[in-house]
């Protein structure tokens, strides 16, 4: 992957706070504020704005048009002003390279009250404070975290791209055929039935991963960029509906606490979007089971006997459910394969 090495200090803070951050060369604005939030680790609670001179129309620019040298504000009102350095081009993946200084916590208002509170913290209650990062910089837990916002392409997609290889012909229903159906299913013994099958061939469908002509299924042609084929995964989570916030908290939830019966996951869930979208318990639920075939088929999260847990790619496809996870044991983490970013 083509990276853009990024130096990003915190204003106005001592110790310095500064992270050396490897991105995606043609990252989008939102992109790099994710990747920026995680790196540093803030929790995304707030607004944020990218401060650029050469920038014109932020819909859609990337990190090319902000120039060389540019600020990140991060909740106004507190101004948690970023002052960014464009160093050159990075190294092979997206990460953490290197930094310095913890990170301020979410619920002091600006460096003033950073500075004051920091001054009246012991050991025990700066372990507490600083939750849930550590009250150090921690560089690998910094590096993980980055490349698990970056994404990582569900290994059931991959396997389902393998298995249509340089394509497939589909019967007169569109149907797969069916040695590609069982050759996944196999590999997927713990799927109950085929809807997670049918919900993941619609997922690669709609976002234009896998294409149909003249009645053969074949990869697009960028299916073979991990980078490209997280991001059309991510847009069928529609942003700002109600389904893409049940998913993106619900996985979340469960990467973060770890397996939850129903009732549970469901609180968890409703805390937040009631407020955003005005739905009652009864809505979450609905909406989580509608889901559950997807989420399964894309890794994200299985339904047990017992509730729900979460999937092996729970921290590396949804940005909302990889922030989310930062409240979970850093022993939590995914392994990061060399098929992955």
């Amino acid at each position: 992957m083509k990276t853009t090495r990024l130096k990003v200090t915190l204003r106005d803070v001592e110790p310095r706070v500064l992270r050396v951050l490897d991105v995606p060369a043609d990252s989008t604005l939102g992109e790099l504020h994710e990747l920026v939030q995680i790196g540093f680790g803030w929790l995304g609670l707030q607004p944020y704005q990218f401060l650029s001179g050469s920038l014109r129309g932020a819909r859609e620019a990337v990190l090319p048009d902000l120039g060389e040298q540019f600020g990140y504000l991060y909740n106004p009102q507190a101004r948690w002003e970023h002052d960014v350095v464009v160093l050159g081009p990075g190294g092979e993946r997206v990460g953490c390279v290197y930094g310095e200084g913890p990170c301020p916590p979410e619920n002091s208002s600006g460096p003033e009250d950073y500075a004051d509170r920091r001054r009246h913290l012991d050991g025990l209650a700066r372990e507490l404070f600083w939750a849930p990062n550590p009250p150090e910089f921690d560089q690998g837990l910094a590096d993980l975290r980055v490349r698990q916002m970056a994404g990582m392409v569900p290994e059931s997609a991959l396997l389902l791209l393998e298995l249509v290889g340089e394509g497939v012909e589909l019967s007169l229903g569109g149907e797969l055929p069916g040695s590609v159906v069982q050759g996944l299913l196999d590999r997927r013994p713990g799927w109950p039935t085929v809807a997670p099958l049918a919900a993941l061939q619609g997922v690669l469908r709609s976002t234009g991963v896998l294409v149909r002509s003249s009645g053969r299924l074949r990869p697009a042609p960028d299916a073979q960029d991990p980078q490209s084929v997280v991001r059309k995964l991510r847009s069928w989570f529609t942003p700002g509906s109600f389904s893409a916030s049940v998913a993106g908290l619900g996985v979340g939830a469960l990467a973060a606490r770890g397996a939850l019966d129903e009732e549970t996951l469901v609180h968890i869930v409703l805390s937040e979007t009631d407020r955003e979208h005005g739905v009652d318990a009864g809505d979450v639920r609905q909406m989580l089971h509608r889901l559950l075939p997807t989420l399964t088929g894309l890794d994200l999260a299985v339904g047990t006997p017992a509730g729900w847990a979460a999937g092996p790619s729970a921290r590396t496809l949804l940005p909302r459910a990889t922030a989310l996870s930062v409240y979970a044991p850093r022993r939590a983490g995914p392994a990061l394969t060399a098929r992955g970013r």
